[in-house]
């Protein structure tokens, strides 16, 4: 986790936003903020922008959207898991079918949310994820949406 502490005087669970449209973006920053507990540190445009930064910041959640220009999160996905080892990966996408959170979860990520999730169930979900230690955050956690 992170050095900067959240008024509780805990770490604040650092956060990666990967997402392509701003507009979405600014909306999960403002979310995540809500919570003093997390931090969003960065943000990515698309997979490559994404692995930059999951490299740079090291942070403690990746948000990962699948369907971005340039690389797909779903093609960055191993690579995210490589240059940022101890990051756990939340897919956030609007591809709602089973077979791909399947895939995702097969990759490497450790919960499926689709977009349309409300500010809670995100947040609590990015709770939840920093909570459990590295080996023990369920394969085929919940999907949420």
């Amino acid at each position: 986790m992170s050095n900067g502490a959240s008024p509780s005087g805990r770490a604040a669970i650092d956060v990666l936003i990967c997402d392509d449209n701003k507009s979405l973006r600014a909306v999960l920053r403002d979310v995540i903020g809500l919570r003093p507990s997390l931090r969003v540190v960065g943000e990515a445009r698309d997979g490559n922008e994404a692995i930059e930064e999951a490299a740079r910041l090291q942070p403690d959640i990746i948000l990962l959207d699948l369907a971005m220009p340039r690389k797909t999160g779903l093609d960055a996905l191993p690579e995210l898991r490589q240059v940022a080892p101890a990051a756990k990966i939340i897919v956030f996408s609007g591809f709602s079918t089973a077979s791909v959170a399947d895939e995702v979860l097969a990759l490497g990520a450790v919960r499926y949310l689709a977009k349309g999730a409300d500010i809670d169930e995100i947040n609590d979900a990015i709770e939840e994820v920093a909570a459990e230690p590295m080996g023990a955050v369920p394969a085929a956690g919940p999907t949420i949406g």
